[in-house]
């Protein structure tokens, strides 16, 4: 990727949802990353990848931004609800903490109450909803 302002800063926002098989839900919350309410499209964001798992009816949405647009992911938390975001990587101040580490504190990959912790960005995780999204800059 390459771009024509020098120091230009991403994030990369994996946004895991709890649907796949109504395909029209999860564009819908695709669309909300690209454009603000009033339908003007955002600059400097866009949707890199959509891949939902029909089987387990789950999906991941893939979203780069600017640096800047990290309050994107506040806006996202509206769209869809039970969101909580963990911040990692250069998004993560001052602890900086890998996607590795912050997996780990949180006990991403276990199955513990996620209640008690408490998001970047977003709602408290319930069980039904987990774990839901992570930014992280580039």
């Amino acid at each position: 990727m390459s771009s024509s302002r020098l120091g230009l800063r991403l994030a990369a926002c994996l946004l895991n949802i709890s649907e796949a098989r109504r395909k029209n839900v999860v564009e819908k919350i695709a669309k909300a990353a690209l454009f603000e309410e009033n339908g003007k499209e955002y600059s400097q964001v866009t949707v890199l990848n959509i891949f939902s798992d029909h089987n387990y009816n789950r999906s991941v949405i893939t979203i780069a931004a600017t640096i800047e647009k990290l309050g994107l992911a506040e806006k996202l938390t509206v769209h869809v609800p039970g969101c909580s975001v963990f911040l990692f990587g250069e998004a993560d101040q001052p602890e900086k903490r890998s996607l590795v580490q912050r997996r780990k504190q949180l006990g991403w990959f276990s199955r513990r109450e996620f209640s008690s912790l408490k998001p970047d960005i977003g709602t408290t995780p319930n069980k039904r909803c987990g774990l839901t999204a992570c930014f992280r800059a580039l």
